[in-house]
């Protein structure tokens, strides 16, 4: 039983990090590469899969307020009147670091593709680098001998 307990622990770990890692590798690449624009956010979507965009930023879970995912707006290239829109796929854990409606935001996006986008902030990128480290110390507590 301890065994099966350690393969699902490391395996939910390898999962997670890849679900978290490959946007926040895509979001650096992009930045990398030089295709940033300049967003603003028209509202945020609510919790887990749903699309109804809001225009509140946190909603209320019981006592706690969580988060919402920000959707923005952005041209395909600087200066252009085409815009796309795009939403974040993790939310922010500080709430001080949170969005707000119709702020402007950098955005990232591929050179070939416009649409793959995200919205490159320091709220986002450490809240998904804490994630990380915690996916990493599931697959750590699945690999450790225990004493």
């Amino acid at each position: 039983m301890v065994f099966l307990f350690r393969i699902l622990l490391i395996a939910g770990g390898f999962v997670l990090i890849y679900i978290i890692g490959k946007p926040m590798v895509e979001t650096i690449q992009y930045q990398l590469d030089g295709n940033k624009v300049k967003g603003i956010v028209i509202g945020f979507r609510g919790s887990k899969s749903s699309k109804s965009i809001f225009e509140d930023n946190t909603t209320k879970v019981g006592k706690k307020y969580k988060a919402r995912r920000p959707v923005y707006r952005y041209p395909k290239v600087a200066g252009s009147l085409d815009s796309l829109q795009g939403y974040a796929t993790s939310t922010i854990i500080l709430p001080w670091m949170n969005f707000e409606l119709h702020e402007e935001v950098n955005v990232v996006m591929d050179k070939n593709d416009p649409s793959q986008s995200h919205i490159f902030s320091k709220g986002i990128f450490f809240t998904d680098c804490i994630l990380i480290l915690l996916s990493l110390y599931m697959v750590k507590l699945g690999i450790r001998k225990s004493d």
